[in-house]
């Protein structure tokens, strides 16, 4: 390793050796951590000594060896350059020593345990060696020297001052001085130097990593720091991995720029706990099972120890760099230790971690990871533990942890009561990732219901998870046994629950359920702020239903999003919202908070909400005119989790691939997605309408207009039947009235009736409507309706039908010649086509010859000469489509100021709306200021 921030430690080295050449004998001790740097040091001392012509001995103390008697004396002496006579007494000496310690066998340090002669004898020959050349003597992990060598050097350390030796021993902090009094001896010599060696700090890692060419941004060393607390053993490991990760890039293998460690780092943990105290290991392995930060006390307990004890290997980890603020750093120490400890002594401890958790009221989720990573039956009483331990932890979305606390309490002999408990938090935690593997624990919730187990309110939950899986008559039949059972003494506490499931059911399945009920008192007297999430989506069930998609209505669907957090049980009423939104045209309020939604399932993972989710993005992007992402985020949704675990919402995601797929003209991948198997329960539900809605565009789209006809008129049949007619929720009467011109019949009034039946929201529904209307009009009448329709989907943003309605209008200002006006409107058709790369009726309708011209540029167009650059600006995005609110989000202004610019451009062109701007404009491309 490079060897950075020593220059204090090289310096007293350096001065030492310096005066040990010129006779000035003295001793160092270096002392630090394991892995710190130690060997290194002494080694780089070596070197400058040898070019110093100071010959160099050495020894290296061993754990395994620590009771053999002068072991690091004979390694020194068969280092030293001696006479023959002088070895020969040498070795004499170091076995009668040997003889000696093992002869006494006493473990008391005030008792000598080397005699005096010994001593006197293996001295002379070191001094007389050093009047021939000036001596280095080195030890490195002096704290596993033997206790005789230990005395040796002590004896010799205190008659070197005025001698050529110098003794350097390397101590291991991380490691109990096995001789404590031997060793407060060899500190206390008056020619003594003390180093202390400390890990590397921030600036000394960036330091290292610049000098072995690891170059990953600037938060690399920080992160790197952090992972080993700067201990050199452990960084030079993670730069050996980052120097293969660094070569695998090289070569075309993708990497991250930090790699998972690996083998490296993982050997480097263990050569720390090998090299340090025997006492770390068995604290460490208690550290890495618990994973959190306890007091000293709760792992002297653990492992029966002393708290004494415990706190000094708890430190001792902490200065290795192994441990910080009672956790291991890094995940791969936690993996490697653990690995060390075999399956039963792991379970044991983890048993032990549990039980201790349990009488020292930890929380249940803290219990219930041990009891899991145990693996073993757990103790009589665990089961209430173990069920609020699931619910906390889908509470705090681990429905990995919720599911494997559950399997603990799953068995046969469990009470009933427990059973049911067990059943209903297993229904909510598979739900979440795959609702298909809930069915199983629903139905034997529905046979606990029927058999009088469940109360009112659990009953009432059963009605989301049948409605979800197609089941609407056990769902009616759930609600009226609980309606049958509801008693006179408290009609508040279960009227308002039963009213809001009966119009969730009555949302999804209008046929089964009348969906029109006045709500209860307790319901209709809350305010928006104290009802709860139900209780606000039944009064928007109820508002649509009597009154459309009014403003109000929109109020209260914001006001239920903005009122309430995504949760299990909050979902249906979220869902509620945002279809009311999306159905009242205000698509970029809907689209917003899909992504926000998106996000959040992301971050808490949950896979079915996420499923949910993606199909009503794909629903309002497909609103908006962006097929492309339509199409993904409808294929994000089936692939969240299986297509069957959607139930009956499978219908959205699909409805949207088949309408892009049938829109962009690949007829054939509309068939595919047709041919999925659906369940049969869903063309009871409103979903089953877009799915219908989309099964006739392709059959019109393939000539199929019979088909298609009768696709449209079960739509509306179904949602007269339901008391559901309205446009922007299905547009059935527009889709019917194309299918019937298509077909060469009369579309009557169809335009006309649907244009009466919307609401103030439905821009977009209107502006198409309008279009169909100026279809079956007479042809003097149709530029007029049009340019409406025109300004209406410019407002929404649905460039799609904004592109298909400007051709529409193209064409008829062609067919009463003009000319000029047809060709302005025609390349704005075009420009909205290739944005969105579908072809519009213009295309397929003109002939060859009135193709029109290139767009002119704005420079060549004298009309826009008057403007200023601001108003170009504005006015240029605003003949791309953008909506008020759109230009001033791009250009950082307010929606006022596009409106005061706006008006000035009409004013200047002599123009009186939006379908007049020139088509020069969409070739300017201004930046804002």
């Amino acid at each position: 390793m490079v060897r950075v921030e020593w220059d204090a430690e090289l310096a007293v080295l350096r001065a030492s050796l310096a005066a040990c050449v010129v006779g000035a004998g003295g001793s160092v001790v270096i002392r630090g951590p394991v892995g710190v740097g130690k060997t290194e040091l002494l080694r780089s001392l070596a070197r400058e000594a040898a070019a110093a012509g100071v010959a160099y001995v050495g020894a290296t103390g061993s754990h395994a060896e620590q009771t053999n008697p002068m072991g690091a004396m004979t390694q020194i002496f068969a280092g030293l350059d001696l006479q023959e006579e002088e070895a020969a007494r040498a070795q004499r000496l170091l076995e009668a020593g040997a003889l000696t310690s093992m002869l006494h066998g006493s473990d008391d340090e005030s008792t000598a345990q080397v005699v005096v002669p010994v001593l006197h004898g293996l001295t002379g020959i070191i001094l007389a060696a050093a009047e021939r050349a000036p001596l280095l003597i080195g030890v490195d992990d002096a704290h596993f020297v033997d206790t005789d060598s230990l005395e040796c050097l002590r004896y010799l350390v205190r008659r070197i001052d005025h001698a050529p030796v110098l003794v350097v021993l390397n101590d291991n902090t991380t490691v109990r001085p096995a001789r404590p009094m031997i060793w407060a001896q060899l500190l206390s010599q008056p020619h003594r130097q003390l180093i202390r060696l400390n890990m590397l700090s921030p600036v000394g890692v960036a330091a290292v990593l610049r000098a072995e060419a690891i170059d990953l941004g600037d938060n690399t060393p920080a992160t790197l720091y952090e992972a080993t607390g700067g201990s050199p053993l452990l960084l030079m490991a993670f730069v050996e991995e980052l120097r293969a990760a660094q070569a695998r890039r090289q070569a075309g293998h993708p990497e991250t720029s930090i790699p998972a460690s690996g083998h490296v780092f993982g050997q480097a943990v263990l050569n720390c706990l090998m090299r340090s105290d025997p006492s770390l290991l068995p604290v460490v392995r208690a550290v890495a099972a618990l994973d959190e930060a306890v007091p000293a006390a709760f792992l002297a307990e653990l492992l029966d120890w002393t708290t004494s004890a415990t706190e000094w290997a708890l430190d001792a980890a902490t200065e290795a760099g192994l441990i910080a603020n009672g956790r291991l750093r890094h995940r791969r120490s936690r993996e490697v230790v653990l690995d060390l400890m075999g399956p039963q002594e792991r379970v044991a401890l983890h048993a032990r971690v549990a039980g201790l958790l349990d009488r020292a009221g930890a929380s249940p989720v803290r219990v219930a990871r041990h009891w899991v990573a145990a693996r073993q039956p757990t103790p009589p009483g665990s089961v209430p533990v173990l069920l609020k331990a699931a619910e906390q932890a889908l509470a705090e979305d681990d429905s990995g942890l919720a599911l494997d606390c559950l399997r603990l309490t799953d068995r046969e002999e469990a009470h009933p009561d427990a059973r049911v408990g067990i059943d209903a938090l297993l229904a909510r935690a598979k739900w979440r990732l795959d609702p298909v593997f809930a069915e199983h624990h629903v139905d034997r919730l529905l046979d606990a219901f029927r058999s009088g187990q469940l109360s009112r309110e659990d009953s009432l939950t059963l009605v989301a998870p049948l409605e979800w899986y197609g089941r609407p008559a056990e769902a009616e039949a759930v609600l009226a046994r609980v309606e049958a059972s509801a008693g006179p003494e408290r009609p508040d506490s279960s009227s308002v629950p039963l009213h809001n499931a009966r119009m969730a059911l009555a949302y999804w399945y209008p046929g089964v359920v009348e969906p029109v009920k006045e709500p209860p008192a307790a319901s209709s007297a809350r305010s928006v702020t104290a009802a709860g999430p139900r209780t606000l989506a039944a009064g928007l069930v109820h508002a649509v239903h009597t009154s459309g998609y009014t403003d109000e209505v929109v109020a209260d669907a914001k006001a239920l999003l903005q009122s309430c957090r995504l949760e299990d049980h909050t979902l249906y009423p979220i869902l509620i919202a945002l279809e009311t939104l999306i159905f009242a045209d205000c698509l970029d309020t809907a689209g917003s908070w899909c992504d926000r939604l998106l996000d959040e399932a992301r971050r808490r993972s949950a896979p079915t909400w996420l499923a949910v989710f993606c199909g009503l993005r794909a629903m309002v992007s497909h609103r908006q005119g962006d097929l492309a992402e339509a199409e993904g985020h409808a294929l994000a949704s089936l692939r969240q989790i299986p297509p069957r675990g959607l139930g009956i919402l499978i219908g959205i995601p699909l409805s949207v691939l088949i309408m892009t797929a049938t829109r962009a003209g690949e007829n054939e991948q509309a068939l595919s997605h047709l041919n999925m198997a659906v369940p049969d329960a869903m063309f009871q539900t409103t979903v089953g309408l877009h799915y219908r809605r989309a099964r006739g565009h392709y059959y019109l789209a393939c000539g199929r207009h019979e088909a298609a006809i009768e696709d449209f008129e079960a739509c509306g049949d179904l949602m007269r039947r339901w008391g559901s007619d309205l446009p922007g929720l299905v547009p059935w009467r527009t889709d019917l009235a194309a299918a019937r011109l298509a077909g060469g019949l009369s579309a009557g009034t169809l335009a006309a009736d649907q244009i009466a039946l919307l609401g103030t929201q439905n821009v977009r529904t209107r502006g198409i409507t309008l279009r169909v209307l100026a279809a079956s009009s007479e042809p003097r009448s149709r530029p007029p309706i049009l340019r409406e329709a025109v300004e209406l989907l410019q407002a929404c943003g649905d460039q799609l039908e904004l592109a298909e309605t400007l051709a529409v209008l193209s064409n008829a200002q062609h067919a009463l010649g003009e000319y000029t006006h047809a060709r302005v409107i025609g390349r704005r058709a075009q420009q909205f086509a290739s944005q969105i790369m579908v072809t519009v009726p213009e295309q397929r309708q003109r002939p060859p010859a009135e193709t029109s011209p290139a767009i002119a540029s704005l420079a060549d167009d004298p009309a826009t000469f008057e403007l200023s650059d601001a108003e170009r600006r504005v006015a240029s995005l605003a003949a791309q489509g953008c909506t008020n609110r759109q230009i001033a989000r791009k250009l950082f202004v307010t929606v006022s100021t596009v409106e005061q610019h706006l008006t000035r451009v009409y004013r200047k062109l002599r123009i009186n709306s939006r379908s007049d701007l020139p088509a020069s404009l969409l070739s300017w491309a201004g930046e804002p200021t």
